[in-house]
């Protein structure tokens, strides 16, 4: 619930926006129910006139009922349109601070959240937070106020009157929705959490759908699927189940107003207290008024289902100690007033993102060489159990770019760690690591990152073309960069072969091409990052997978002549023979 009040206090950031729309959905329900009270005191009335043969002036009543009606229909539009323009506005400023929360995880916070999840975390549930606005505190609030004005018009003919209607307003806004809530939340909560599960399973059986075709086993994880839709299908059911028993009691509720207001009138009728047409008119007001109630029992049933997309959006907060959440913070104060000031264009809602960039693009660039030194580096992994899994034990390593290294170590000895520890997607549990003499703790992860070019060991293309692929690391790079780089990781071939050269779409995370081909293209966007300053170092982590051997030797070699700071982190020997410095862990 914490995490549930702190996004709702986020409100105040579109405090008229939220307010207006608040009001505008008031007017254009009360504008409803108006007319549908003057409307029927207007034929009542000349049910009346006609009975008695008495003249009736018909012109202010049927220019009433048009004025309602048109307002009421003008308002429904200025009620969407504000409401819904604050929740866009509120949402935008949390997809942009949640995705720069996402990357200033450190690996050992994100190894835990699975690409599903988080996707999930950044998009379903952040959008689910509109409930909070839109289909929870707007319905309660416009509720509330009508029944204030309808005991109010109520009470001034008789408090009977206002405590029979409010009464039963009480129990079909109030009690209904959170009785059905309080039997139905087991429900809420299951279907978000098989949604969740769900949606683990889709992200899952099409990432491994090749593997599962070889093993024969997609069948079984298909079935599995159906098992868990089929059962998150049932949970919603049981939902909609008292969501529809709520419904029934509000709309007992709205026909006994009805009735039992008619009942109490008529003694007032008799006594001239009020008219027939009056009485009429009070009793249909009261039952259309059921309408601001209507969906209140839909968000208290959903309530539970919000919390948890609340609790996991929060969870991107608070998951451990982020370096970036200080500079983060400062940018985005500072982007608020930029974002007011320019009319409240989307375009001006962070440039942290921007700013990150400029700064690694300006630290990289420089003529002198560049020290890492690491210094008596303890490390060990957290297993499930409390259990740990040592890798180091007082490390002590210096890196230079003006010299080539070879780290060589069997699978399992921390090769790839060592890259992580070097570019501070990890910190070490003991040991210090520096940067030109500066403690890495005293850098951001973009200064020290900065200095880095690195292929992983797995590889990672994002969907896109040929020329995408080198922009997306080097937004200003030339047809002549990128050629220099494929014909030093032996694509060039490839590109003559495609049919759109360098504008070829390579299809989502580049399946249009072999292993060993997607692998030098990630080499070549490497070299394109780490360019050919002095500071940077270039890490290639098992560049050789997927090669051959004659191949893999040929490219390390190629590179290790072209550039210095070219560390290579491999099991095999390539490299070894222009390499100025052998590493073995």
């Amino acid at each position: 619930m914490r995490d549930y009040l702190r996004f709702m206090s986020l409100m105040k950031r579109e405090l008229y926006g939220v307010v207006l729309g608040i009001l505008i959905s008031f007017i254009a329900s009360f504008s409803s129910v108006a007319l549908m009270g003057t409307a029927t005191w207007f034929l009542s009335a000349m049910a009346v006139a006609g009975f008695y043969d008495y003249a009736l002036n018909i012109f202010i009543p049927s220019a009433l009922i048009r004025l309602l009606a048109l307002a009421r229909t003008l308002l429904r539009y200025g009620e969407r349109y504000y409401t819904h323009d604050a929740t866009f506005r509120l949402l935008a400023y949390l997809r942009v601070y949640l995705f720069e929360r996402a990357l200033a995880l450190e690996v050992t916070q994100a190894v835990n959240l699975k690409s599903a999840d988080l996707q999930r975390r950044l998009q379903a549930d952040l959008e689910r937070l509109e409930m909070l606005y839109i289909r929870q505190l707007v319905p309660f609030a416009c509720a509330l106020l009508m029944g204030v004005v309808l005991g109010g018009v109520l009470i001034s003919f008789s408090w009977h009157l206002m405590v029979t209607t409010i009464v039963l307003m009480v129990i079909a806004a109030v009690v209904a929705p959170l009785l059905a809530a309080y039997h139905g939340r087991r429900y809420s909560t299951l279907q978000s959490t098989l949604a969740i599960k769900l949606n683990d399973e889709v992200s899952e059986l099409i990432a491994g759908f090749f593997d599962l075709m070889l093993l024969g086993k997609q069948y079984e994880r298909a079935a599995e699927f159906l098992r868990q839709a089929q059962f998150l299908a049932w949970a919603r059911s049981r939902v909609i189940f008292y969501d529809q028993v709520a419904q029934v009691v509000l709309l007992t509720c709205s026909e006994l107003t009805l009735l039992l207001l008619l009942i109490e009138c008529v003694p007032l009728v008799t006594a001239g207290a009020m008219s027939s047409p009056q009485m009429m008119m009070l009793g249909v007001v009261a039952m259309a008024s059921y309408e601001l109630v209507q969906p209140l029992s839909a968000a208290c049933l959903n309530l539970p289902y919000v919390l948890h997309s609340a609790q996991r959006v929060a969870e991107l907060f608070h998951i451990g100690t982020s370096e970036l959440s200080n500079a983060a913070l400062t940018t985005l104060k500072s982007d608020e007033a930029a974002y007011a000031a320019s009319g409240g264009q989307l375009a001006a809602v962070s440039s942290f993102a921007q700013q990150q960039l400029r700064k690694e693009q300006a630290g990289a660039v420089s003529d002198q060489p560049c020290e890492v030194r690491l210094e008596h580096i303890a490390f060990s992994y957290e297993l499930e159990g409390g259990a740990t899994l040592p890798l180091y034990h007082d490390l002590n390593l210096v890196f230079s770019s003006d010299q080539n290294y070879v780290i060589k170590a069997p699978s399992g000895r921390g090769k790839s760690t060592l890259v992580l520890l070097l570019t501070k997607l990890l910190l070490p549990q003991a040991g210090t690591l520096y940067l030109n003499g500066t403690d890495y703790r005293e850098l951001s992860g973009a200064t020290v990152r900065a200095h880095f070019a690195v292929a992983l060991q797995d590889i990672t293309l994002f969907s896109g073309t040929i020329w995408d692929i080198f922009r997306q690391v080097k937004p200003e790079v030339t047809e002549t960069e990128v050629r220099a780089v494929l014909d030093l990781v032996e694509l060039t071939e490839l590109i003559a072969q495609l049919p759109q050269g360098l504008d070829e779409w390579l299809g989502s995370t580049g399946l249009t091409i072999s292993g060993g081909q997607a692998r030098r293209l990630c080499l070549a966007r490497a070299l394109v990052k780490a360019g050919t300053a002095a500071s940077n170092f270039l890490v290639l982590d098992e560049p050789g997978e997927g090669l051959d051997a004659a191949q893999e030797e040929r490219i390390i070699e190629r590179i290790q002549a072209r550039r210095k700071g070219v560390i290579i982190i491999t099991h095999k020997k390539a490299g070894q023979r222009l390499a100025d410095h052998l590493v073995s862990l």
